[in-house]
C-alpha cells in the first residue's frame, strides 16, 4: 500500500545518506569493500580465479563522472586473496563494523546483521556511479546484485522506513524522505535519486523512448551505458581477471572529484590530471603479502606531447634506509612535490623559519612561496627555464632520509651533464637565491664554503634556523635544506636498490619510466610517534602492517600506465 506523502518526513529514512554529494564516494567504497570482507568471511571457500561479474556497468550512465566496482563474490580466487590481505592488516573488523554503520539504524535501533539481513539476497557485484548532479550536489547510483529479489525487498522494507511507491516505465520505485529513490532493476536494487534511477530504468531498457508511466515523463534523451562507453572500454581492456575492486572517472571526475581537495585525495588528482587526458581506471588485485593496483590513463594524442622519460641511475645515492625515494625525468616533474614535502621537517630541518622573504613560506602556502620566488629571481635576470632547469639535467631524485632526533630531511639529487659548467651556473644564481632567505628590510646572507659528509658543500644559512646546502660528487648535484640530509645521500650507507622492501615493490627491470616512487612506510610511521598514528588501535594499527609501498609509471602514445603495489607483514 502507498504511503501518504505527508507522513514520510515523520521517521528518517536510514538509507545510505552517503549518498547525498561528492563525500558519497568514500562513503560507499568503504561501504562495498565491507561487503566483500563481510561475505567472504561468513561463506565461501572456493578457489575460482576467473574475471569478476561486470554486468552493473551496463546499468551506470556513460558520463558518470566516477565508477567504483567491488567483486562480492567469495567463490572468486581473488576476493579470498583480498580478504586474507585484510584480515593480515587487522582491518577485517574495522570494515565489518563501518558497514554496520552505513546499513544500520542512525537513530539507535540494532545495527544490522549482515549474515541475517544482507548476505543471504546479495549477488556477486556492486557499485557506485558519481554524476554531475544539480548545484555543488553530485548525483548517484548505488547498484548491489541480487540473487533473492524478495529478501531484498524485505530488508528494504524493515530497514528503510515509510516509502512513496510509484513507477517508472512500468517498473515500481520507491521514494524517501531523504530524497532517495530505489527500484529493482535487471538483477540489481538500485539507489539513488530520482534521475539516476530512472536512468538505470532506461538502460534496461535497451535505452527506447516509450512512454513512462507513474510520476512523471522521461526528461531528455537516455544517456547510454557505460559498458558501451569507446573511452571506457579503453580504460579497462586488458585489467587483470583477479581484480576485486576496479574504478574508473572521467577527465572531469578526476578534475572535479580529486583534483581540488586536499592531502592525498588531491595529490592523487594531480598526478592523475595530465594534458590530453580523456580518463582513468584502477584495478586493485591481492596476494598473500601484496596488493597492487594497476592504474591506466587513456590519452588523446592529438592534446598531449610526449612526456620524458628515464632510466633510474641515481639509486645508488640513494641510502639503503632511506625512508623515501621519488625519481623522476627532470626538475619540473619534481618540484611541486619538493614544494609540497617542504614543511614535512618543520623549522629544525629549515623547511620553515622566520625570514621574512619567500623562503618564510616555506612549509606553508606553496602558492605564495612560487610566486614570490618567481618575482625575486626574474627581477634578479634570472630565468627558471634557461639558468635552473639545465643545471638539473634528466634525472631527478627527492629523498627524505632520518636526519636525527626524529626529524625527516629531504635532499633533492640530480644527474648532471657537465659537472664544471653546472658547479659554475650554481656559484652565478647563489646571489639570487639568497635574495629569497633575505629577511624583511634586511640585507640578504651569503653562501659560503662547508665540509658536509666528507665532501666540499656551499651552505647558505639564514634567520629562524632556514638553511640551504650543495655540494656535487662526480656528476651528481645534491641539495637540501638540511646538513644531515645532505650527508647522508653524498656519502650514502648502501643503495636502496638493495633494500629487500624496495626489491619487494618496485620491479627489478626499468626502463623508459615517467616516474618511481618508493615509501619506506615502517620507517616513516616511527617517525611519526608524536602525532599517534602509531598506536595500537584504528588507522595506526592498519598503517603498521604496511611495510612498504612503490610505484612506477611508464608513458605511450594513447596511454600512460602505473603500479601501485603494498608490502604487508
Amino acid at each position: 500500500m502507498s504511503m501518504a506523502r505527508g507522513r514520510a518526513p515523520r521517521r528518517r529514512s536510514t538509507l545510505p545518506p552517503v549518498l547525498r554529494d561528492w563525500r558519497a564516494g568514500a562513503g560507499l567504497l568503504a561501504l562495498v569493500v565491507a561487503v566483500v570482507v563481510a561475505i567472504v568471511a561468513l561463506g565461501g571457500g572456493g578457489s575460482d580465479d576467473g574475471p569478476p561479474a561486470t554486468a552493473a556497468a551496463r546499468l551506470a550512465p556513460a558520463d558518470a563522472l566516477a565508477y567504483v566496482h567491488v567483486s562480492t563474490d567469495g567463490e572468486r580466487g581473488g576476493v579470498q586473496r583480498a580478504l586474507a590481505a585484510a584480515r593480515r592488516m587487522g582491518i577485517e573488523q574495522t570494515l565489518r563494523d563501518q558497514l554496520s554503520g552505513l546499513l544500520g539504524s542512525g537513530s539507535g535501533a540494532a545495527p544490522v546483521d549482515f549474515e541475517r539481513d544482507v548476505r543471504p539476497w546479495l549477488g556477486d557485484e556492486a557499485a557506485l556511479a558519481l554524476t554531475r548532479g544539480s548545484g555543488g550536489t553530485a548525483g548517484s547510483l548505488l547498484l548491489l546484485s541480487m540473487t533473492d529479489e524478495a529478501g531484498a525487498r524485505d530488508f528494504l522494507s524493515r530497514t528503510a522506513g515509510p516509502a512513496r511507491r510509484s513507477a517508472y516505465r512500468g517498473t515500481a520505485t520507491a521514494s524517501y524522505g531523504n530524497g532517495t529513490v530505489s527500484a529493482f532493476v535487471d538483477g540489481f536494487l538500485a539507489i539513488g535519486q530520482s534521475d539516476t534511477v530512472r536512468g538505470a530504468i532506461e538502460r534496461a531498457d535497451g535505452g527506447d523512448d516509450g512512454p513512462a508511466s507513474g510520476d512523471g515523463d522521461a526528461q531528455g534523451g537516455v544517456v547510454g551505458s557505460l559498458a558501451d562507453d569507446p573511452t571506457y572500454q579503453r580504460a579497462t581492456a586488458d585489467q587483470p581477471d583477479g581484480r576485486v575492486l576496479d574504478a574508473y572517472a572521467s577527465v572531469e571526475g578526476v578534475r572535479l572529484l580529486l583534483a581540488p581537495q586536499g592531502g592525498p585525495l588531491g595529490l592523487v588528482g594531480a598526478l592523475l590530471d595530465q594534458q590530453g587526458l580523456k580518463a582513468t581506471a584502477l584495478a586493485l588485485t591481492a596476494g598473500d603479502r601484496q596488493a597492487r593496483v594497476q592504474v591506466r590513463a587513456v590519452l588523446d594524442p592529438r592534446d598531449r606531447r610526449e612526456p620524458p622519460t628515464f632510466t633510474p641511475t641515481l639509486t645508488r645515492s640513494v641510502p639503503l634506509n632511506a625512508l623515501a625515494y621519488l625519481g623522476f625525468p627532470g626538475l619540473e616533474r619534481a618540484a611541486p612535490l619538493l614544494l609540497g614535502l617542504g614543511g614535512l621537517g618543520g623549522s629544525g630541518s629549515g623547511a620553515a623559519g622566520a625570514a621574512g622573504g619567500a623562503a618564510g613560506a616555506l612549509g606553508g602556502d606553496t602558492a605564495t612561496l612560487v610566486r614570490e620566488a618567481g618575482r625575486l629571481l626574474a627581477s634578479s635576470g634570472v630565468s627558471f627555464t634557461r639558468d635552473v632547469l639545465p643545471l638539473f639535467g634528466s634525472e631527478v631524485a627527492v629523498v627524505v632520509v632520518d636526519a636525527g632526533r626524529g626529524v625527516p630531511g629531504i635532499a633533492l639529487l640530480a644527474r648532471v651533464r657537465d659537472p664544471a659548467a653546472t658547479a659554475a651556473g650554481l656559484r652565478r644564481l647563489e646571489p639570487a637565491v639568497a635574495r629569497l632567505f633575505a629577511p624583511a628590510g634586511g640585507a640578504a646572507p651569503a653562501f659560503g664554503d662547508a665540509k658536509i659528509g666528507g665532501f666540499a658543500a656551499r651552505r647558505l644559512r639564514a634567520d629562524g634556523g632556514v638553511e640551504l646546502d650543495y655540494a656535487l660528487r662526480g656528476d651528481t648535484l645534491a641539495l637540501s635544506t638540511s646538513a644531515a640530509a645532505l650527508a647522508a645521500v653524498v656519502r650514502p650507507s648502501g643503495a636502496i636498490s638493495d633494500n629487500p622492501d624496495y626489491g619487494a615493490v618496485i620491479p627489478d627491470s626499468q626502463s623508459k619510466l615517467t616516474s618511481i616512487v618508493f615509501f619506506d612506510l615502517s620507517q616513516l610511521l616511527r617517525l611519526f610517534e608524536p602525532l599517534g598514528l602509531t598506536s595500537d588501535s584504528g588507522l595506526g594499527a592498519d598503517l603498521q602492517r604496511i611495510r612498504a609501498v612503490g610505484l612506477t609509471s611508464m608513458s605511450g602514445e594513447a596511454q600512460t600506465t602505473a603500479e601501485l603495489t603494498f608490502e604487508i607483514s
